[in-house]
């Protein structure tokens, strides 16, 4: 049988929406002995091989949700007649068993006068045996003809007249064979409290507030469900799984709130729309798993905010989620979990523009698209030093650009480094650091915004970095207490016109291509012996820029430096070079504007601009 290409993309989109048969959850021995009964019947099929039986497969791979073993056996176990008609009347009882076989009999027999004579004999043969009236089998036949055919009007008055003889079987049980028909059911705490286990898979509105507790468990199926009130989990579990969910309430409330221990949300292949109302999930407990969803146009938090027991969220995409806190998209205070190969675009927040976690929490393969923040973080935050190797991490036009990934460097008391240590992502430090005589301290490529200045006797290595004085005062950024090395390239220093920048005693330091501005309190360099100081710009030094006994300076620019005497370099000692530098509106309150030396400092072919009171003295 040649399949062609629209007929592939049918049957694409029905197994994509189809439900859980009403069988699946019983035990697989029924499930292998009842897909034998139904292989029996589709073996009669002439024009369809039993393997591209596309019914059949459904119904065991994605109705039953078999394993391909299990598939196997029942394949194999087709052959044993008797044993299977002695199955069939010992285990399918009730009206509503009876007519859910008759109908997946059907369901894999050709329809109308495409179906044989030795089906229709088979089918009858059963139908007799389970005590169903010639009428009722015409009934279920003209329905799954008219399921088949995606009749959708007639397909549901015939359900209601099967509904009406078999009370006990629901539009649900009918929604696997005939995906198109659909009624609005309401969900209220009522029905919740009688059934305990609720699974609706039409539309549906919840009204008011509900509450699952320890026990009750409500599954949204392939549905359509608008929310004007609250979900709220104190301990039971709720499933929303290939459905859309949309938030009607203007509530300060999630739209899905977790409260006591035990509370279960699993969502799976959603789309959740909160029309700017509020956020969508709110777990202060519990365990959260969302794959495959797209959740969008949330505020007033983070759309998923967590501080639960366990969260994972995998192959998501967020967009237009807004915060006026942490993390617009998430924000995971708390607990165990993973956010992986997730896409965040248009999201903002105050810190995290689009995803704010604890030190515990594993990110990795995301992409962020427009993500903005009011502080740190552009698109992540993280409280705590971050496991986490953000080259696996996409940024596409976040901002502020250069920070979109910010940690947070922070322990009671202080920080004391004795090994190597390597600070590759941008980092606030919020606790004292310093570094003892063994260790090593690197930063690459990121940016340091001090609390507390970084204190050094140990190996310091500054590559692209920038650091800034973030809530410092009174103080120097960096102070090296006879340190054994300190390299510095590359980078950028910013006092913020509160702090210096860095203090030296009895340490070699080179620096080089970096930019120091707007210091206040202290020179931009102070103290060094002997340095060597290459290609780097002072820029606004408040009061000065360098202060040295001695050493090397070269190709460097001074603007718009302030001190009491040599506003761009103060130098002395008996062995200094001042090279090809350009001062430019350097000013002191006495002495040299640009430079004040003693004797012995070697100035050559430097350039002077409008430095007062005179250039050098």
């Amino acid at each position: 049988m040649i399949v062609d290409i629209l007929t592939k993309f049918n049957y694409r989109r029905k197994i994509y929406l189809t439900p859980e048969h009403p069988f699946c959850s019983y035990d697989d021995g029924f499930k292998m002995q009842y897909s034998s009964a139904v292989i029996m019947q589709a073996g009669l099929n002439k024009k369809v091989k039993l393997l591209n039986n596309f019914e059949l497969e459904r119904l065991m791979k994605y109705g039953l949700k078999m394993n391909s073993s299990d598939i196997a056996w029942a394949l194999r176990n087709s052959k044993e007649y008797e044993m299977i008609c002695e199955f069939v009347l010992e285990n399918i009882k009730t009206g509503k068993e009876k007519i859910i076989f008759l109908m997946d009999l059907l369901n894999v027999s050709g329809i109308g006068s495409e179906i044989s004579a030795d089906e229709i004999k088979f089918l009858k043969k059963f139908a007799d045996k389970l005590g169903i009236s010639e009428q009722i089998f015409e009934v279920v036949r003209r329905f799954i003809e008219c399921a088949v055919k995606e009749e959708s009007k007639e397909c549901f008055e015939l359900s209601q007249i099967i509904k009406n003889l078999y009370p006990e079987i629901e539009l649900i049980d009918m929604k696997y064979f005939a995906l198109q028909i659909y009624e609005y059911s309401e969900c209220t705490q009522r029905i919740l409290e009688e059934k305990r286990e609720l699974r609706i898979t039409d539309r549906c509105q919840i009204y008011e507030d509900i509450v699952l507790r320890r026990g009750m468990k409500l599954v949204f199926d392939h549905a359509l469900v608008r929310v004007y009130g609250n979900i709220l989990l104190d301990g039971g579990t709720l499933e929303i799984l290939n459905s859309k969910v949309i938030r009607k309430s203007d509530s300060h409330r999630s739209c899905i709130n977790l409260k006591g221990d035990y509370s279960n949300v699993v969502i799976k292949g959603c789309e959740a729309d909160c029309r700017n109302y509020g956020m969508f999930i709110r777990a202060e407990s519990g365990k959260v798993v969302v794959s495959e969803s797209n959740i969008y146009n949330t505020t007033r938090g983070a759309a998923i905010r967590f501080w639960g027991e366990s969260i994972e969220i995998t192959n998501c995409i967020f967009s237009r989620c807004y915060s006026p806190e942490d993390g617009g998209a998430v924000m995971v205070r708390g607990g165990v979990g993973k956010i992986s190969k997730c896409r965040f675009a248009d999201c903002e927040a105050k810190r995290g523009g689009a995803v704010y976690i604890v030190e515990n929490i594993c990110l990795d393969k995301c992409h962020f698209t427009n993500c903005n923040v009011a502080e740190y973080g552009a698109a992540v935050f993280c409280s705590g030093l971050a496991d986490i190797d953000d080259r696996e991490l996409e940024y596409v036009a976040c901002h502020p650009e250069g920070a979109e990934f910010v940690q947070v460097l922070k322990k009671n008391g202080e920080l004391r480094i004795l090994g190597d240590m390597l600070i590759n992502k941008s980092t606030i430090v919020d606790c004292p650091v310093y570094v003892e005589s063994s260790g090593n301290l690197s930063v690459s490529k990121a940016a340091l915004y001090l609390n507390y200045p970084v204190m050094c006797a140990g190996n310091l290595k500054l590559v692209h970095a920038r650091i800034v004085a973030n809530h410092l005062e009174n103080s120097d950024m960096l102070y090296l207490e006879g340190a054994r090395k300190c390299e510095i390239s590359n980078c950028e220093f910013d006092g913020a016109l509160r702090t210096g920048g860095i203090n030296i005693k009895g340490t070699n330091v080179t620096i080089k291509n970096s930019l120091f501005r707007n210091t206040y309190g202290g020179r931009a360099v102070f103290n060094a012996y002997r340095p060597v100081i290459k290609e780097s710009i002072f820029n606004f030094c408040q009061d000065g820029a360098i202060y040295t006994q001695g050493g090397e300076i070269e190709k460097c620019v001074f603007v718009n430096c302030r001190a009491k005497s040599g506003a761009g370099i103060s130098m002395y000692g008996n062995k200094g070079l001042v090279k090809h530098c350009n001062f430019k509106r350097c000013i002191a309150k006495k002495g040299g504007g640009a430079i004040d030396r003693q004797v012995g400092t070697h100035i050559e072919k430097c350039q002077f601009e409008e430095c007062k009171p005179a250039d050098i003295s």
